[in-house]
């Protein structure tokens, strides 16, 4: 059974809605199901926000739309005493000798023209500007993806949002009073393009940061991009990830994959709890790494060598490459790891531990399986200590195309999924 890209975005993409690892956007309609048990929901999507069009087109036509700022003139009336500063009101005065003493011809009201920056409608529009700034500027999540290929274009973008924000001589007059959602909605309905637009932008970032959203709201922002990784092979191990949650439980939490982790999902069974970790050596409870002061001290011939190989790379490649010698003599890291752990303990009890080959070729699964024994064998637990034939239950699953197979696909050790066949295999 040959499964096409189509098929396997589809499979992961209402799983995976948010995945962000420099990768590629992709119009994805077919969406069926959105999980919104998603750590960090609110912060996907101001991504989602900060990707779309109309808030781009804003900020690359603000510093036009600006030219439109709106100002108001108000009559300013003071009473004076003794001088008059100003142009009389004559009415106001009468009005105010009558009140106060009638004889007392001293007293003057002066009326002034002043103009007001601070009108609701720019009010509105200087919410709008410090919430992006904001987002943009000091929003350190946000800031994290500053060299991912889907913020490109904020590079420039948000520079017309911060001269505007930070250094637009009327912007700076305005006051920052707040405006209500009945200020907001008469905005929408304003003349200029600049206040009409503003409103609904800060309308539906309100919506955002105040959690105002159904599921319908997120189905409806989610299903319109996918950000899909550029690397063929990563896609693939995301297929089979998406498969062992769907497989395993119904009520997972996703976490987005920001960079800043590579936990895809965690969910509880009974007296269990499951990280699963994709790319990553997992947590601070294993250990895949042999340093080779492991070996030093070995009287085994091929130990020896392999010592002595490993120190020569090391002056060899200080001289020639100016390279800083390494301890490590072997360093792992799976496709993806299942971390069972005791609910009441916090100890780990299982290791699952995946490899994925995106081949039909068996040389190249082979080679999979080998990398996979590796990981089998040498993992560790937090103290140093190697896992496998201890308390703690390791097993490896291959997972391939449509490589021929003719043994068993399920042994104590490691067990073999094919993409379209035997899924169940992937059960813990």
């Amino acid at each position: 059974m040959n499964v096409t890209e189509d098929e396997i975005l589809e499979e992961i993409s209402g799983f995976l809605t948010g995945y962000l690892k420099s990768g590629r956007l992709r119009i994805n309609s077919f969406i069926s199901k959105i999980n919104t048990n998603i750590s960090n929901l609110e912060q996907l999507l101001i991504i989602r926000f900060l990707l779309r069009d109309d808030v781009k087109d804003f900020a690359r036509e603000l510093p036009i739309l600006l030219r439109r700022f709106k100002t108001t003139t108000v009559q300013h009336t003071e009473i004076q005493t003794g001088e008059v500063r100003g142009q009389i009101n004559w009415d106001e005065t009468f009005k105010r000798r009558m009140a106060e003493n009638p004889k007392d011809r001293t007293v003057f009201a002066t009326s002034e023209s002043i103009r007001s920056y601070s009108a609701t409608e720019n009010r509105v529009l200087k919410e709008l500007l410090e919430s992006l700034y904001n987002v943009l500027y000091k929003d350190k999540y946000i800031n994290g993806f500053q060299n991912r290929e889907w913020y490109a274009e904020w590079q420039d973008l948000k520079e017309n949002i911060a001269h505007a924000y930070k250094k637009n001589v009327y912007m700076q007059r305005v006051d920052n009073r707040s405006v209500s959602e009945r200020d907001i909605r008469k905005t929408m309905h304003h003349r200029s393009k600049l206040y009409r637009e503003a409103a609904k932008l800060l309308s539906s970032y309100r919506r955002l940061v105040h959690k105002n959203y159904t599921e319908e709201d997120i189905r409806a922002i989610l299903q319109e991009t996918f950000i899909a990784p550029e690397n063929k092979d990563v896609l693939f191990e995301l297929y089979w990830v998406v498969l062992l949650i769907k497989n395993n439980t119904e009520e997972s939490l996703l976490y987005i994959l920001d960079g800043s982790h590579n936990m895809v999902a965690s969910w509880e069974k009974e007296h269990q709890e499951y990280h699963l970790y994709h790319n990553s050596a997992g947590s601070d409870k294993i250990s895949f790494h042999i340093a080779a002061r492991e070996v030093e001290e070995s009287t085994n011939p091929y130990l020896q060598r392999k010592y002595e190989s490993f120190t020569s790379y090391n002056k060899l490649a200080n001289t020639f490459f100016n390279r800083t010698p390494t301890n490590t003599l072997w360093r792992g890291r799976p496709d993806f790891l299942l971390e069972v752990l005791d609910k009441s303990t916090g100890k780990l009890v299982k290791l699952i531990i995946g490899e994925v080959k995106n081949t039909s070729r068996v040389e190249y699964a082979s080679t999979g399986l080998a990398e996979l024994l590796n990981y089998v064998h040498l993992v560790k637990d937090s103290k140093g200590k190697y896992l496998l034939g201890r308390s703690v239950s390791v097993q490896g699953v291959l997972c391939v195309g449509n490589v021929p197979v003719n043994e068993a696909l399920d042994t104590d050790l490691i067990r073999l999924v094919k993409r379209g066949k035997n899924k169940d295999v992937l059960k813990f």
